[in-house]
């Protein structure tokens, strides 16, 4: 995730930047593990960004509910519905 050249010469501002780096990886594996299911874990960030991150669509606002249309018979759909239950699964209020 870019951790070989740091942003600044300030060491405040690049611990700073280290910090959510690490803490970006983390959410990043630990979503990997728990969301995602076992064929996820070795997969990098570019193989999520290009299967999940990067699906086309668009963010609507309707009856203060937040949707996100997505491509119809789009591949990705299921597993994002999918990996969506999983996360419910997690949340102690579910």
């Amino acid at each position: 995730m870019a951790g070989g050249k740091l942003p600044a010469g300030d060491f405040g501002e690049n611990a700073a930047w280290w910090l959510i780096m690490i803490l970006a990886m983390n959410f990043n594996s630990a979503m990997k593990r728990l969301a995602m299911g076992k064929s996820w874990i070795p997969k990098r960030m570019k193989a999520m960004r290009f299967a999940l991150i990067n699906i086309p669509g668009r963010s609507v606002e309707h009856s203060r509910d937040f949707i996100i249309p997505l491509v119809k018979d789009h591949p990705a759909v299921d597993l994002l519905t999918w990996a969506r239950s999983r996360i419910m699964a997690l949340s102690p209020l579910g």
